[in-house]
């Protein structure tokens, strides 16, 4: 069983996965990989921009969002795709947002990025999908080294190849299954309180039953201040 180092991943994987080309290779960690490592090891073997970058992950924690968003800021990433076991939260997505694009709008979405959820999400994917072809690491994507003996599988080829499509074919149709859309309404809003809502109806009746009076002797006629 081929054994993946943290010190040389980017070479021993991309050596691994080429000599392999047409199926799915096995290999093994020692819990040294985290996910920033596997981005870094397998984005350059898809070719240069644009690049697409697929994970499922149970939890979207705050390292792998910097980790994530940082590639999504420098142009590494033009696009993202997240499967989280549960839906990102609405203040979860504004700080994702805030750390890719600290301009962007209220609503916290990445334009640049599509949503699923799906309960039975397993210890990780990451996929690149770029110009020279597509890579994808199936097995355990941790945020911090967790010392333990992992097992993984990998592939390397063209995009629509039978080998690479053997694996994505099944995670497209089970993202497609599973996609939802982000709230866009703001974290920070909140709903309008009966009294307030009553008051600004009564406001509107007010104004509406408002009618313009012509006084005697042909004087101007005069509107409300609200009205002018």
């Amino acid at each position: 069983m081929n054994i993946i180092e943290h010190c040389c991943a980017e070479r021993q994987l991309g050596s691994l996965l080429r000599e392999s080309k047409g199926h799915a290779a096995l290999f093994q960690t020692n819990g040294d990989m985290t996910l920033q490592k596997w981005m870094k090891a397998t984005m350059l073997m898809v070719g240069d921009r644009p690049r697409t970058l697929t994970l499922a992950v149970p939890v979207f924690t705050e390292k792998m969002m910097k980790a994530v968003a940082k590639y999504l800021q420098l142009g590494w990433v033009e696009h993202l795709r997240l499967m989280t076991t549960e839906p990102l939260t609405q203040e979860a997505l504004q700080h994702f947002a805030g750390m890719t694009c600290p301009d962007a709008d209220a609503t916290g979405v990445v334009a640049a990025m599509e949503l699923a959820a799906d309960a039975s999400v397993p210890d990780g994917l990451l996929m690149f999908t770029g110009p020279k072809g597509t890579v994808v690491v199936q097995g355990p994507m941790f945020d911090t080294i967790t010392p333990r003996l992992c097992l993984y599988a990998g592939v390397f080829g063209r995009t629509e190849g039978l080998a690479v499509r053997s694996i994505t074919d099944t995670w497209e149709a089970r993202f497609r299954a599973r996609r939802y859309e982000a709230d866009h309404t703001p974290a920070t809003a909140t709903p309008a309180s009966p009294s307030a809502t009553q008051k600004a109806s009564a406001s509107g009746e007010t104004k509406k039953s408002r009618t313009r009076k012509t006084k005697k002797n042909n004087e101007n006629t005069e509107t409300h201040p609200e009205e002018r």
